[in-house]
């Protein structure tokens, strides 16, 4: 550490552990780096989201040289979010991109739905294919599951 020299990773501030778990591997170009590792975060809901890629955003601008490509690109291309079912699901899919977010389902825990497929009913008014990608085809493609065994019975 050097004295009063300015890091991209501290001018974020300190919040919820996950924000931080995901703004250090930006910050610190462990997603620039390896461009194939996918990060999936997982019961801790998507409001934390915007306000992170904001911050990302405007300390990129102030600080280009301490990234190794452009934040926000690195976010959308490599964090997969799964949202609490309450949440607004087609603007986080707007916000990270439709390939980015995972329908989840904790029942019997507070957040999880007695009804996990209820959960469609969250993102009534989207394209079928985003409902497609959300209810199960980006977490199969996230695990490399071929398309054709993540069929519908």
């Amino acid at each position: 550490m050097l004295p009063f020299q300015p890091q991209a990773f501290r001018m974020l501030g300190g919040w919820r552990p996950v924000e931080d778990a995901v703004a250090s591997l930006i910050c610190h170009g462990a997603l620039s780096r390896f461009p194939q590792l996918k990060v999936a975060v997982i019961e801790n809901g998507s409001s934390w989201v915007e306000p992170l890629m904001r911050s990302l955003g405007d300390i990129y601008k102030k600080m280009p040289q301490d990234f190794l490509e452009d934040p926000i690109e690195v976010f959308k291309r490599q964090v997969h979010i799964s949202p609490f079912w309450e949440e607004d699901l087609v603007a986080l899919a707007e916000l990270v991109g439709e390939e980015r977010v995972l329908f989840g389902s904790d029942y019997p825990h507070p957040e999880g739905l007695a009804d996990p497929a209820s959960y469609v009913k969250e993102l009534q008014g989207a394209p079928d294919e985003t409902v497609r990608k959300i209810m199960g085809g980006n977490l199969a493609r996230l695990m490399n599951i071929p398309a054709e065994l993540n069929v519908p019975a």
